[in-house]
Formats: C-alpha cells, structure tokens, sequence
C-alpha cells in the first residue's frame, strides 16, 4: 500500500479488523437488520453482503465505490472465508442503486452499533465537531453542501458515530442526540464553541464524562466570568511572586 507509516499501521488495523470472522459477522448482523427494500426477481446479491464489501473498502482507504469494490475482488478469497458471495462482488452500479434505495438512517445507526462493539471508547478523547461535505455540494438538490456531525475517537482517528444536520445552528440541538448513542464514562469530550451549552454540559456530566468546552464573545456573560477569574488567579500568583521575592531579599 502506498503512503506513509501511520497509513500503513492505519490500513493494518482495518485489515486485522476485517479478517476476523467475529467481527465481520456482527457487521453483517448489524446491516442484515436493514429491511430489503428489493422484490425477489431483483435479488442476486446479499443486501447484508453488499454493505459489508463497501464498508470495508472505504475502511481500508478506498474512498470511492469504484475503488472500493475493486479492492474487493482483490481479496475476494479472504472476504468469502467470512461471507458467502455467491455471485461474486457486486458492480458500482448494482452497489448505487442499493445505496440509492435503503434507509440511511437505519444503515448508520447499524454501523456505529457495530463500531461501539469492536472499538473500546472509554477513558479516551472524544471529539465532536461538524464538517461540511464541499465535494458533494454539486450533487445534491438545491447544490446545498451536506454537514456531518461527526464524534472522533483521536487516539485511532476512527468516527465511532455520526449524524447529519441542517445547518452549523443546528447541531446544538444534534450534540445531545449523539451523546446519547455513546457510553463517554470516564472520557474527555471536547466540542467547539457552538457546543459550549449548559444542557449540554449537564448531559456529558449526567453520563458520567468530562469536558472541554471553547467560550467566545459571542456568550459575553461566560466569557467575562471566566476573563474575570483568570485575571484574579494571575494577579495573586504574582502577589505570591513578589512576597516570596521579599522574604528572600
């Protein structure tokens, strides 16, 4: 594989993680929960099967379809000791119209169940940020850019879940409904300005975890507090400074 070391060690994680049939079983549990939106005449590929391949794909650094299934049918002997694939991989296009026509929401919620299962996410740095998805402005309706809402465990760089929100405003009210798929006992959870709410603050310590939250002037009532207590805090430690100097002189 091309790239550097931390690409390497990043792509060996994920393979280590596919070719185990523990773990790409409960991947195919999770997606097989989807309901086939598919008539029996249409049916050639697992539904459960086609998710898996994509998934695992991208996992490993494919970051499109195409690329995806290709790297498939390059290790078509390893992934059929897990899966059955009878008919092989399955085209783009088959993959396309799949994706096209199943519940996304159903299909997220499935991967972050399968995510929560094989990543140990506790006593660890979660964060949360939002990113907008430039490159796909030009294929959606109205040319809107999509956001993510995405919770990022930084030790691996891995996404353990995810949601998707109108508008930067909107994932104020998004923030809650994410934490509350995640077991964050014991994590350090950071989240930029927009996240720095007080149900939010409530709701991370209600779960049993930490945070580090940014305050702007935009909460001028927040940030003068704070600006307030840490001019105090200076202010005595210099006071402190100057009597040591004192008695030592």
């Amino acid at each position: 594989m091309r790239g550097n070391g931390d690409s390497w060690r990043k792509y060996r994680w994920h393979w280590k993680c596919a070719e185990k049939t523990v773990l790409t079983e409960k991947l195919i549990h999770y997606f097989r929960q989807i309901p086939d939106y598919r008539c029996g005449r249409e049916k050639r590929h697992d539904l459960g099967e086609m998710l898996v391949c994509v998934t695992l794909g991208f996992l490993c650094g494919r970051t499109t379809i195409r690329r995806s299934l290709k790297w498939c049918k390059t290790h078509l002997e390893e992934l059929r000791k897990h899966m059955n694939l009878k008919y092989g991989i399955a085209s783009p296009s088959t993959i396309t119209r799949m994706l096209n026509g199943i519940d996304e929401e159903l299909a997220l919620y499935a991967f972050m169940e399968w995510i929560g299962e094989i990543v140990e996410s506790r006593n660890t740095h979660l964060a949360i940020d939002g990113k907008a998805l430039c490159g796909a402005t030009e294929k959606t309706k109205g040319e809107t850019t999509p956001m993510l809402l995405n919770v990022v465990e930084t030790v691996r760089g891995l996404i353990l879940a995810q949601l998707p929100v109108d508008s930067k405003t909107n994932e104020i009210t998004a923030i809650p409904e994410l934490l509350k798929l995640l077991d964050i006992s014991g994590n350090i959870v950071t989240i930029d300005a927009v996240g720095t709410q007080t149900a939010i603050m409530e709701q991370i310590h209600e779960q049993g975890g930490h945070f580090v939250l940014t305050v702007k002037k935009n909460q001028p009532e927040a940030y003068e507090e704070i600006h307030t207590f840490m001019d105090k805090l200076g202010a005595e430690d210099l006071k402190r400074k100057k009597a040591k100097l004192w008695i030592l002189g």
